[in-house]
Order: structure tokens, then C-alpha cells, then sequence
């Protein structure tokens, strides 16, 4: 069952984001038909499909806390006999998934509440009359307003929004009196006066069908392709939109580092031989900062720092203006012990790499930021991480190149730490996820009133109210957890 909750996690990750992306975007940039019904009533099949998915997964095989889920994976990317330690692995695996998680979390944040704000301030639907005249050959002309009524403000001011009913003339097709018609208009700058005109839509050879009138030109023809939003809002709330997804990619990188593919071990790599240690703070310092030394790391047991919460955390008490401090997982070495930053908990890690032996590789890169690598155990599993660029210098001013051999015939697993997570859902956020899935199919109906509002509120923070209400009940209880294992003195 544990594969199969590994990959209900990666198409979940996969289907879910995608959908929520496909949603909004149908929402916000098709017109109102066929089309737009199929692709958005599509992804919400696809996220309630991803809500049972995981619903399932966790009635199935049971709610797990996330320390079993680390061990879940350590136990599947365990060799079935150990290794005997002395060969290097030719092929090392690719670990891009880690950055897919994480980078898939940052991005459905900010789509679920651009999600939400559209589906409860758009029209659902273009209406009978604007459909109808959609449908003819209509035109678009300025016309007075003969009549107002029906003011509604939306603010005290006498420049403030409003809401009106208008009432125009229609020319007659064939001379003859002018056809009344009146239809009801959102207005940016205060109330339009008789006399005023307005840019209205309507059918020459058949002014019966009635007019579709707004304060411009472009919001008439949104209102006739059926848009939810007007033009110029819809641009906002994509560029905003936009703006969310490329911090969702800046963040899944510096909390993963690049996604990884497969590389080849050869001639320029660094391999060290390691024991991991256990769980230790690191603070970089900026170069420059106090010479002769790029870093140190403490001694204490973990501080909390978990790389799947974030970004590097900043400068702390006594480190050094733009020094970073974060949890790292320490390897002793013959060159003194070296940091290795997990993309995972390493409060949660720590405990269970604690004396596994293997080897560190990574290939040299440049002088800034953090350097690919990867740990290699001697029985079998291979866990992505990055060094420290002032790390790898030192070790390679420390050390003299040396020739090494790699086993063609050895082969690895990758360990992915977070890959169970699909078992350590809270029944909260399954509830919270099931009613923000229903409310999204309930704002899709062409029905219009004041509960679209209040509906998109709460589908937008259901999910986190229903995990704060249920989720703290229903956690499950390690029967022994582990405690944090420290660090050796740093070199």
C-alpha cells in the first residue's frame, strides 16, 4: 500500500495543481459557451477526483504522522542486502520531484484565492438578452439616456461606483418612433444623467430584442462574449496572477535548489567518505565576513528549521550582517564535519540517517550559493541535498585531487523523504478540500445573487478553518518519538 500512497502523492501534486490551474484560467480568459462549460466543469471532475484520490488513500491504509512517512521511504529505498561501501554508484538519480512539491504548494496558494475572488465577483452568466443580441448582427452606438432609476451607490461619495437602470431609444429599422429600452449598468465615476450618453449594444433590425448598455465600450463587449470579468479586470487579476506563479517557481528553487535530472559520475567530481551525524544549525556567512572563515555550525540539537518551510532564514543575534542560519544535516569526514541541506524536515530526518554510512559526492561548482549533492549510503539509497559553496572550497583547498572508480554494475534508490505525504493529510484539510471543491462547482452555475460572495469566502478558507477545528483532534500519536540527534563539534 505504501507505493500505491506514493503515487496517488505525485498525481495528486500533478492533477490537482493543473486543475486548479486550468479552472482559473478558463474562468478569467474564456468567453461564455460550450467550450468554457467543458474545460471548467472538467477541472473541478479532476480536483474532486484528487479529493477522493486522497480520501481514500488515507481510509485504505491509514493516517500516518509525517516522522512514519520518513520512514516509509527509508525502508522502500533500502537495498535488499547492504553494500559493501568501497564502490561509487557510475549513475546517480535525478530529484526533481522534491522541487515539484514544493513548487506545486506555493503556486495552488495563491491560485485558490485568485480562484476564489473571480468565481465571487464574476457574472456567471451573460443573460438572456445579452445572448440573444450576441447572436444577431448587433452593433454598438452612443446613446442618451432618456430615463435613470434604480440608483444603487456603492459608497457615500457622489463619485463613488454605482448601479442604474437606463433607458435609451431604439431607432426604428424602418423610420417610425424610437423602441424604449432600458437595461442596468455598473458605473465607475457617479451616475449617469439624462442626457448623458452611453455606448450601447443592440440589433437595428430588431430592436425588440432589447440593449445592453455599460460606461464603456470595452465592458459592453465583454458583457456580450459572456466574460466573467470585464477586460481590463481579468488583465489585473492575471498579471497579479502571474506575479504569485513566478514567486511559487522562485520559492520551490530556493527551498530545493533546481530540479536535478540524471548525471554521470566521472572525472572533476568530489567524493567523500560520511557518516551523518545527525541535526545541526549552520550560518553562512557572507564572503568577506570575518577572514579566514566562511562558516560555523553549532553544536545544539535541532532549532526547527525545516527546509520544506521556506527560504533560508535571515541573520540572527551575533551572526553577521546578511549571514543565514538554517537546520542542515551534518556528515562527519575526514575534513571535519560538513553541512548537507535537505529538502525535507531535518528535524524529522536526523533521527533515522543518524550512523548511516556512505559516500558524499557532488561536483565542483561556482563560488556562490549552494552546490548539488548527494549522499550515497552503503546500503542503497541515495539522498539529494546541497552543500554550502564555502564549504565545497574549503574541502577542495583542503584535500589533493584523487582518482576514484565507480561501479557500473551498482545501483542506487532515491530517497524521497516527503513521498508518503499523501498518508499524512489531517481529515480537516480533506473536509476543507471536499467543501472548497463544492462551493467552485456551486459559483460555475449561471445563477447570480449576494450568496456568491459569502460562498467564495468560504470556499477559499475552508480547507485551514476545518483543519483548525478537526485537525488537532484527529492527529495521530507517535508511540516513541525520537529524539533530535546532535551534531559532533564542527571542524
Amino acid at each position: 500500500m505504501s507505493a500505491g500512497a506514493v503515487r496517488v502523492g505525485r498525481g495528486v501534486t500533478v492533477v490537482g495543481v493543473a486543475g486548479l490551474v486550468v479552472l482559473t484560467g478558463g474562468w478569467l480568459l474564456l468567453d461564455a459557451g460550450p467550450l468554457r462549460r467543458a474545460v471548467v466543469w472538467a477541472a473541478v471532475a479532476a480536483l474532486a477526483g484528487c479529493v477522493v484520490a486522497l480520501t481514500g488513500t488515507v481510509l485504505r491504509a491509514g493516517r500516518i504522522t509525517p516522522a512514519r512517512g520518513y520512514e516509509l521511504a527509508l525502508d522502500a529505498a533500502r537495498a535488499p542486502a547492504p553494500g559493501t561501501g568501497a564502490a561509487l554508484p557510475a549513475v546517480l538519480h535525478g530529484s526533481r520531484r522534491p522541487w515539484v512539491r514544493v513548487t506545486a504548494v506555493a503556486l495552488a496558494v495563491p491560485t485558490v484565492l485568485v480562484l476564489f475572488c473571480t468565481l465571487g465577483t464574476g457574472v456567471p452568466d451573460r443573460g438572456a438578452v445579452p445572448g440573444r443580441i450576441a447572436d444577431a448582427d448587433y452593433v454598438i452606438k452612443e446613446l442618451p439616456v432618456v430615463a435613470v432609476g434604480g440608483v444603487e451607490r456603492a459608497g457615500s461619495s457622489s463619485r463613488a461606483s454605482s448601479e442604474a437602470d437606463y433607458t435609451v431609444r431604439l431607432p426604428a429599422p424602418h423610420g417610425g418612433a424610437a423602441v424604449p429600452a432600458t437595461f442596468r449598468a455598473e458605473v465607475h465615476r457617479g451616475v449617469r444623467q439624462v442626457g448623458d450618453t452611453l455606448p450601447v449594444a443592440y440589433v437595428p433590425q430588431r430592436p425588440g430584442l432589447g440593449a445592453v448598455g455599460a460606461d464603456t465600450r470595452s465592458a459592453v463587449e465583454a458583457q456580450l462574449a459572456g466574460r466573467t470579468l470585464p477586460y481590463g479586470t481579468a488583465a489585473v487579476a492575471g498579471v497579479l496572477w502571474g506575479v504569485a506563479a513566478l514567486a511559487a517557481f522562485c520559492v520551490g528553487t530556493a527551498v530545493t535548489g533546481p530540479p536535478r535530472g540524471g548525471r554521470r559520475v566521472g572525472k572533476g567530481w568530489t567524493a567523500l567518505r560520511a557518516t551523518a551525524a545527525g541535526v545541526a544549525e549552520h550560518v553562512e556567512r557572507p564572503t568577506g565576513d570575518h577572514a579566514g572563515t566562511s562558516a560555523d555550525t553549532g553544536t545544539g540539537a535541532d532549532t526547527g528549521t525545516d527546509a520544506g518551510a521556506g527560504a533560508d532564514a535571515g541573520s540572527g543575534s551575533g551572526s553577521g550582517k546578511g549571514s543565514a542560519r538554517y537546520a542542515c544535516l551534518m556528515l562527519h569526514t575526514d575534513t571535519g564535519d560538513v553541512p548537507l541541506r535537505l529538502a525535507a524536515s531535518h528535524r524529522r530526518a536526523a533521527p533515522l540517517l543518524a550512523g548511516a554510512a556512505g559516500w558524499l559526492l557532488w561536483k565542483p561548482a561556482g563560488p556562490r550559493g549552494k552546490v548539488p549533492a548527494d549522499f550515497v549510503a552503503d546500503d542503497g539509497w541515495q539522498l539529494p541535498g546541497r552543500l554550502p559553496a564555502a564549504e565545497a572550497a574549503r574541502i577542495a583547498a583542503a584535500r589533493t585531487p584523487d582518482s576514484f572508480t565507480v561501479d557500473t554494475a551498482r545501483h542506487t534508490r532515491l530517497l524521497e523523504l516527503g513521498s508518503h505525504w499523501a498518508r499524512t493529510v489531517p481529515a480537516g484539510v480533506l473536509l476543507g478540500a471536499a467543501v472548497s471543491v463544492v462551493a467552485a462547482g456551486a459559483l460555475l452555475l449561471p445563477v447570480d445573487g449576494g450568496w456568491r460572495a459569502w460562498t467564495a469566502v468560504a470556499g477559499a478558507v475552508a480547507p485551514l478553518l476545518c483543519w483548525m477545528i478537526t485537525g488537532l483532534f484527529g492527529a495521530p500519536r507517535a508511540a516513541n518519538p525520537a529524539a533530535p540527534v546532535e551534531a559532533g563539534p564542527a571542524a
